[in-house]
């Protein structure tokens, strides 16, 4: 995102539930123009952007930290969500700016005892326990991330760089970094939300598809909560999403 479009942000009061008590979104809106890298011409409209809090018994998870432009925000909204002391662990689903830049103000503010990644091109800045990890793309891992809060890792084929989507089996959110993105730029623009995967162009993306299907029906997903965009609540909501998805990334690969 080019500095300027912190002029045009939305800011959003409260976190907001993705699935009951357990799983909350947290983060802002963003004006989706084109100052923004991710956002395909003649589009113009508010975005979401989001990391996601999974409450447990014993502590809670972040998944990713949100952008820099949200610092503030989120740091509010962790402390309306976090008792006082409360333990806690982060996950990135990606070791990319925008999953953990705010990782430095989260640690100097609340009890971060691990933070989880894979790849490295981008090592977290972090005084907490780095935990880095590695899972076959096309397979999951389960991982015990604190005491009593299990989570499933799961490593989609539809990636560029090493990219973990997180399930909750408890609750059945699946959250999907930046895939499943295209639910913001409305009816008008439904086809710009799927602009970004002409980088598929010329590659044979069957397998690619069909992996996105088999995730969200294996897993039985509730939920898909995107890094950008608004989340998908529903199982059938998420079914019909996985297969729009996988629609799209067929039509655009070599046929």
């Amino acid at each position: 995102m080019k500095s300027h479009t912190a002029q045009a942000a939305v800011v959003a009061n409260d976190a907001h539930s993705l699935i009951g008590s357990r799983v909350h979104r947290l983060g802002a809106d963003i004006l989706l123009d084109e100052h923004v890298s991710w956002c395909p011409p003649g589009v113009h409209v508010t975005q979401p952007v989001n990391c996601y809090l999974i409450k447990g018994s014993k502590g809670s998870v972040l998944v990713d930290t949100g952008i820099r432009l949200h610092e503030a925000e989120i740091i509010r909204q962790l402390d309306a969500l976090l008792e006082p002391g409360e333990r806690l662990a982060v996950v990135l689903t990606r070791t990319e700016m925008e999953c953990c830049l705010n990782l430095p103000a989260i640690e100097a503010r609340f009890d971060v005892e691990s933070v989880w990644y894979t790849g490295g091109i981008t090592v977290p800045r972090t005084t907490a326990v780095p935990r880095r990890i590695m899972v076959t793309p096309g397979t999951s891992l389960d991982v015990e991330v604190m005491d009593g809060l299990t989570l499933q890792f799961v490593s989609p084929l539809m990636r560029l760089l090493p990219t973990l989507w997180i399930f909750d089996p408890e609750c059945g959110a699946l959250l999907t970094s930046d895939s499943f993105t295209h639910g913001s730029y409305g009816a008008s623009n439904a086809s710009a939300g799927l602009h970004k995967f002409r980088w598929f162009a010329m590659a044979d993306t069957h397998d690619i598809a069909r992996d996105v299907e088999e995730i969200v029906g294996r897993l039985h997903v509730n939920a898909i909560g995107p890094s950008y965009g608004e989340p998908i609540v529903g199982r059938a909501e998420s079914l019909a999403a996985a297969e729009a998805l996988a629609a799209a990334i067929r039509r655009v690969g070599i046929q």
